[in-house]
Formats: C-alpha cells, sequence, structure tokens
C-alpha cells in the first residue's frame, strides 16, 4: 500500500504555505471535477470555507451527508445537510470569518418543547405557608380568561423558599372548571408538592393579578398559559448546543422557568455528532428580534452565540415582522418557494414543508426560532401542510437545525 507523507516543518510561515497550497489543490481538484466524498471530508470542506471560496466550489442545495446518532435509542442517522447561504459570519471573539449555511433537509425524528409552562409565583424570599389564595385575572384573552374574574385555590402543604406555582394551563382555550394549581420546590423538579383545584371566588390572600407583561408579584399571562417565546431562553436552544446526557442538559434562565419535559427522555442534540463534524462548527452571532409584550424593556432583539440554531422568517424566505434584523434570506428557500415576493404570514405553501428523518413520506410541523412579537407565548413554525403560522411554545415541536462551518 503507498502511503503519502508530508514534510516535517517547524517554521510557522512553512506550515500555512503547505496549508494554502492543500487548498488551493482541493479547489482545483474540485472545479476539475474530481469527485469530492463530502461525507468523509469534512475537515477539507471546511478548508475551503476559510479561504473565502466556499460559494466557488459548493452551490446552493448541494448536500453534506454527516451521522446523527439518538443515543437513547440508538438508532443512527445518516443526515442530508443542505448548503442554504453563504455569508461571512461573527464568532464571540469578534472575528468576523467566511461561513457556510447547512441546513437538515429533514426534521428530527423527535420534537423538544420550545419552552415548558412556566410558573405564575416564585417563592423567593421565604416559603408559602399552607393556605387558601386567590389571583385576579387582569386581562380579558381568548373565550375563557376574564378581566376582573378572581380565582382561589388551597394548600395543605407549605411551599419552600424557592419554590415555584405554576397552573392555569392554556387559560384562555381551557374551561375553568379543568384548572389546576402545581406547586413544586423548585423549576428543576418535575413531580408535584400537589396539586390543587381552582374554583371562582376571592379567599385567601391575594397573590396579585394575571396580566400580559407580567408583573413585581406574578408572571406573565402569555408565560404561564403557553410558555415563553424567547430564544435565548429556550429549553430548545439549550438542547440544540448540549452535548449533556439526558436530565443534564437544562438549567432554569429566569426564575419562573420550569424544566421540559424531554430534559428526562433525551440526551442533548451534540451527543449524537462525532467529533469530526463538530470540530467544523464554531459558535456563531445570531440575532433575534424580542416579543413587544413582556421583552421591550429589554430592546427589539438579543444576540447569542449558537453552535445549532433555527432558521428565521426573514432566512426562510417569509415576510418577518422584523425587517432586516434576523438575518439574510437564504437563497435555498427563496429557491424552494419558487417566488418573486416572500411567503406570506399565514398562508400555505406545500413547496416549503419539511419531512422526518425516519419516515421520508411523512410531513412534519417545524420550528422556527422567531417570536411572535404581539404575545409572549408563541413562536412561528411551518406546519406540515406548508401553514405559515405560530404555535406555542409548550409544544413539543419537531425541527431542521442549521449551523454554519467555518
Amino acid at each position: 500500500m503507498s502511503k503519502v507523507t508530508k514534510p516535517i516543518l517547524l517554521d510557522e510561515t512553512g506550515k500555512k504555505m503547505v496549508e494554502e497550497l492543500h487548498t488551493q489543490n482541493m479547489l482545483l481538484n474540485v472545479m476539475a471535477g474530481v469527485n469530492l466524498e463530502m461525507s468523509n471530508s469534512l475537515p477539507e470542506i471546511r478548508k475551503i470555507v476559510q479561504s473565502g471560496n466556499a460559494d466557488k466550489v459548493f452551490n446552493v442545495g448541494d448536500q453534506i451527508v454527516a451521522p446523527w446518532k439518538d443515543v437513547e435509542t440508538g438508532q443512527k442517522y445518516d443526515v442530508p445537510w443542505n448548503v442554504t447561504h453563504f455569508a461571512d459570519v461573527t464568532l464571540a471573539d469578534g472575528t468576523e470569518v467566511p461561513g457556510m449555511f447547512i441546513q437538515w433537509n429533514y426534521c428530527t425524528p423527535f420534537g423538544v418543547q420550545f419552552d415548558q409552562y412556566e410558573a405564575f409565583y416564585v417563592c423567593k424570599d421565604r416559603e408559602l405557608p399552607a393556605g387558601t389564595y386567590h389571583i385576579t385575572v387582569g386581562a380579558t384573552w381568548g373565550t375563557n380568561c376574564k378581566e376582573g374574574e378572581t380565582y382561589q385555590f388551597a394548600l395543605t402543604k407549605p411551599v419552600p423558599q424557592g419554590g415555584q406555582l405554576a397552573g392555569f394551563y392554556r387559560m384562555p382555550d381551557v374551561a375553568a372548571a379543568e384548572w389546576k394549581v402545581y406547586s413544586f420546590k423548585d423549576g428543576n423538579t418535575t413531580e408535584p408538592i400537589e396539586t390543587a383545584s381552582v374554583t371562582q371566588g376571592d379567599a385567601g390572600q391575594d397573590l396579585g393579578s394575571f396580566i400580559p407583561a407580567g408583573n413585581e408579584q406574578l408572571n406573565s399571562l402569555h408565560r404561564l398559559a403557553y410558555g415563553y417565546n424567547r430564544w435565548s431562553q429556550s429549553a430548545l436552544r439549550q438542547w440544540l448546543n448540549s452535548n449533556a446526557a439526558k436530565g443534564k442538559w437544562w438549567t432554569p434562565q429566569n426564575d419562573y422557568d420550569r424544566i421540559p419535559d424531554q430534559c428526562a427522555q433525551k440526551a442533548g442534540f451534540l451527543t449524537g455528532f462525532d467529533e469530526e463534524f463538530l470540530s467544523c462548527v464554531q459558535p456563531i452571532k445570531v440575532v433575534t428580534a424580542l416579543n413587544t409584550v413582556t421583552d421591550k424593556s429589554v430592546g427589539e432583539n438579543e444576540t447569542t452565540y449558537d453552535r445549532f440554531f433555527l432558521p428565521s422568517l426573514e432566512q426562510m424566505y417569509i415576510t418577518p415582522q422584523a425587517a432586516g434584523v434576523e438575518g439574510e434570506v437564504w437563497e435555498y428557500w427563496k429557491r424552494a418557494a419558487g417566488l418573486t415576493e416572500p411567503m406570506k404570514q399565514y398562508q400555505t405553501y406545500p413547496q416549503v414543508r419539511t419531512f422526518g428523518i425516519e419516515n421520508k413520506a411523512a410531513a412534519q410541523n417545524v420550528r422556527l426560532r422567531s417570536a411572535s412579537r404581539g404575545d409572549a407565548g408563541n413562536t412561528w413554525y411551518v406546519s406540515s401542510s406548508g401553514y405559515v403560522s405560530s404555535c406555542s411554545a409548550f409544544i413539543a415541536t419537531r425541527c431542521a437545525p442549521a449551523c454554519v462551518i467555518c
């Protein structure tokens, strides 16, 4: 068997020269039609991207195949990643480098909650004694949530300092007779201390009012009823960027945050990749617009640095709520739409449906990272029919993750 060896160069200039020549040869080979086994040549692909020549070698729509494994089931997948966009990206240290955006052609084989139902009350300074308590509805919302109505519940056990009260889930859509209150020792606990029934009335101690924006006493009405739509604090973002085992990849991002159901079921997304793939992907600057209900004081948008992320409305070539904020249009989705103008919200586009990695004939609902800015509990998604709408953060929706080779 022949073996190719390289001369040993101790001089850094010499080493750099060899690397540059190697990259140049790779470019010439690919341009000449020499077959590049993409699924086994990620470091070579990365060298081409780093040279600033990725858009000369690859086309939007080309695919890179990389294995991913659900470590809990042992199921392995050969995942096609679509090349979706070329652009300079900003790393966490502020450096700008050439990048090639890639995204799962199919969606994940299971869903993860964008965010769990949040708690409505936190015992910040002291325990909450057993007793009867009531809240006031501070805004009319939907069918069952009526401003001025009061609802009471009785706790037979104290809630310790650091504990939470959660409940009134899906308050606008669920009849009051079905509402419950759950007490927990903290946000990481899934088993409640107790579950209390809710009835109309104002007996006992007043805890405060449920209003959309939230207040010093109680969480936002939207967030307690449907979860929180802020990408930076989402459970889904944590899962996508974690290499921790099941039960370990989530930590609370605010006082009201609660552990997602999937934390006890699935390991972090990164556990499914080999090191060769992960070595080619770095955290990049991702900007996401904030909702205007609970996050207005934070600003119009915020920045995260993510290894893996979800596309925004604008990147998907869908009319955004905050134009020019959440990234450039990805040419891949513009071509897939086949339209001269961006797709519109609340309309159906079957041509941009996403299918399951485990069943390529079954279209799925897929989550985007863009918040529905007029509320605090929904993010945008594309349904299995191609309908562009928003859905509650607590719903465990599938996604088609993206990253950047850089």
